[in-house]
């Protein structure tokens, strides 16, 4: 397997860690900031192919970080109960700056992923990847602006909310997940 496969590969690992929470007691068996460490290490190795990459490893450098708090402190499970605190608020509107960030993230990645699409003229993959970027911005960055608005509206449909919410983010997380496996295979050659 080439480099830029191996680096695809732990990519995608990376995300694995990102995206799925597993938990025992409120512990995190797979904690996000294990998950971006590995990204890091992933986009170390694509750095020289595209200045997309390098870009995308300082915010995933930042997530990783502003991660390890949130896996010692937990997270605010808004299901549970509407209490509109003002540490809840403050909870909300540090998970909204972090998808914020992690929605550029994903940009500065699949850009470079574009663009060395284009440089191995896989059009086809690359036009996958433009598509998936699309509709990426678009639901996550919907569900990172409407989640603050949750403790203004009626419980139920403040429930029905975060539950579209999540279930469209996930949908799209699964999606990039199998994008950097299909690059993943595409240079493992």
């Amino acid at each position: 397997m080439t480099h830029i496969g191996k680096a695809f590969t732990k990519t995608f690992w990376g995300f694995i860690l990102v995206f799925l929470d597993f938990k025992i007691n409120h512990f995190d068996l797979l904690p996000d900031f294990i998950g971006y460490f590995i990204i890091i290490s992933a986009l170390s190795d694509l750095n020289a192919l595209s200045s997309f990459f390098k870009k995308a490893k300082i915010l995933a450098i930042i997530l990783g970080i502003l991660t390890i708090p949130e896996y010692f402190m937990g997270e605010i499970n808004i299901l549970e109960g509407i209490a509109p605190s003002t540490s809840t608020i403050l909870i909300l509107i540090a998970s909204s700056i972090l998808s914020l960030i992690h929605i550029a993230f994903i940009y500065y990645l699949l850009q470079g992923c574009i663009e060395i699409a284009n440089q191995y003229q896989n059009l086809p993959l690359a036009k996958t990847t433009k598509n998936l970027l699309i509709i990426y911005i678009v639901t996550l960055l919907v569900v990172a602006i409407l989640m603050p608005f949750v403790l203004n509206i009626p419980e139920t449909l403040a429930i029905t909310l975060i539950t579209v919410g999540a279930i469209a983010s996930f949908v799209v997380y699964v999606m990039i997940l199998f994008l950097m496996w299909s690059y993943r295979n595409f240079f493992k050659q």
